[in-house]
């Protein structure tokens, strides 16, 4: 037994001398990628094009480039003082001095040598090579290189303290619903991996987001993974609240959860998103629009005495939402009455047994229910449901995704689903809106073949 014990005591200190080894990538750093040309007004930061007010200029092998464009870029601050002909910039830990015709410069409070900088149009250009060396960097080509970013603090949509990038371009979404919301904030462009997991109609999607079908895969909300994600080397990955982030913290990627599991969790979102991508105009438009419908649906139906009962089914007419997925919101926003609210989870199994006690006013079917509105309407076992009866049983339709989807589209599942249950007080022209909404979120024209496909001929 002594020994036994002094074994382990030789192989935890072995432990204390030889620490874990640090996880790959944990010393990751959002960086930014750039490209220049002489004489071109016209340069690439993470493939976005950009303009210069002064071109990058060659001497000799030496390309000169103008570094308010790289700092601003960048996300970091920088300042001329006419007085002493100087420059000051701040980029995450890095403070640098620079003087007009001068080559020497303070860099962290000490004194360094750069290249003479060129002064043109009243913008200082210094080399890539100093500017790489100044501010940690990478060259790639005699004409591009890469450079940190500058950091800043943000709390998520659950709360999380994050630490992003003030300039962001490069995301990677591991979470379909998430990928939606970047649309109304213009944004979809830095989109550079989408969630493996498919639950949109592609084809449909690529009419709205015509890359979609080119974006590589970026992993699993359910399981992301790290190596692939790293291969991106992303501003920020979006998923929902419930991804097991763990590992892609560990390794320095910044993450935001996203809680999109319901209508007021959407909203909010938006507004989070385009606070920390730099559109808060975009994310303001889109929440007025958004909002206006659902206090219109809400001013119309609030007051009614007899509130539509409704049973949503999902996969097939016997599994419904239970009280935390978010169809029972969208038939509460609706003014309707949820007859499974009260069930605890999400998806919830219940008998035939179970709907006829309910005896609900409605029944909607989602689009990737098995069952179908003729096989419900002619179920011997349901003719005294008063859905039936009245032949009140409705799918909900789809376009990107379904309708009923913790996405923006929701907003028109509610729209569509409160015209159902009280056309004479909501009355909504669900084509005009239809199209309203696609050009107001997505920027996209729906066509008359969208309409038929959306809302049936």
């Amino acid at each position: 037994m002594k020994r036994f014990f002094a074994l382990i005591l030789i192989f935890a200190l072995i432990l204390s001398i030889f620490p874990n080894a640090p996880l790959k990538g944990a010393s990751y750093v959002p960086t930014g990628t750039f490209a220049f040309k002489e004489g071109s007004s016209i340069f690439k930061i993470d493939n976005f094009e950009k303009k210069l007010d002064v071109a990058p200029i060659l001497k000799g092998d030496m390309l000169f480039i103008p570094v308010r464009a790289v700092v601003e870029e960048l996300g970091g601050t920088i300042s001329y003082n006419p007085k002493e002909k100087s420059i000051s910039i701040t980029l995450n830990d890095t403070k640098v001095n620079l003087w007009v015709n001068k080559s020497t410069v303070i860099l962290n409070g000490k004194n360094d040598e750069i290249e003479m900088p060129i002064l043109k149009n009243g913008r200082m250009l210094l080399s890539l090579k100093d500017i790489v060396n100044l501010f940690g960097g990478t060259i790639i080509s005699s004409n591009s290189f890469e450079l940190p970013k500058q950091l800043v603090e943000a709390y998520d949509t659950t709360g999380r303290k994050i630490i992003v990038p003030k300039k962001i371009n490069k995301i990677v979404s591991l979470y379909p619903m998430a990928t939606l919301l970047l649309f109304p904030l213009k944004k979809e462009d830095c989109i550079v991996a989408i969630p493996t997991v498919k639950v949109f109609n592609m084809d449909n999607f690529s009419k709205v987001f015509p890359k979609a079908k080119s974006i590589p895969d970026g992993s699993s909300f359910k399981d992301p993974n790290v190596e692939t994600i790293l291969k991106f080397k992303p501003d920020l990955v979006i998923t929902n609240a419930t991804t097991p982030i763990k590992k892609i913290v560990e390794v320095g990627i910044p993450v935001a959860l996203l809680d999109v599991e319901s209508v007021s969790g959407i909203l909010k979102s938006i507004q989070f998103l385009g606070t920390i991508l730099g559109t808060p105009t975009e994310a303001k438009n889109a929440l007025i629009y958004l909002n206006s419908k659902l206090n219109y649906i809400d001013s119309k139906t609030k007051y009614l005495q007899n509130k539509k009962k409704v049973y949503f089914a999902l996969g097939r007419l016997t599994q419904t939402a239970g009280s935390s997925l978010i169809q029972n919101e969208i038939i509460a926003r609706s003014n309707g009455v949820s007859v499974t609210s009260t069930l605890k989870g999400g998806k919830v199994d219940v008998s035939i047994e179970q709907i006829l006690n309910y005896n609900p006013d409605y029944i909607i079917l989602a689009p990737y229910c098995n069952d179908t509105v003729q096989s419900v309407l002619s179920n011997s076992v349901l003719q005294n449901v008063n859905a039936v009866k009245n032949k009140n049983v409705y799918v909900m339709p789809q376009f990107i995704g379904s309708y009923d989807l913790p996405e923006p589209e929701s907003i028109l599942g509610i729209m569509w689903l409160s015209n159902i249950l009280y056309p004479n007080e909501v009355n909504f022209n669900l084509k005009n809106e239809a199209k309203e909404f696609y050009k107001a979120i997505f920027n996209y024209n729906l066509t008359d073949e969208d309409l038929k496909y959306i809302l049936g001929s």
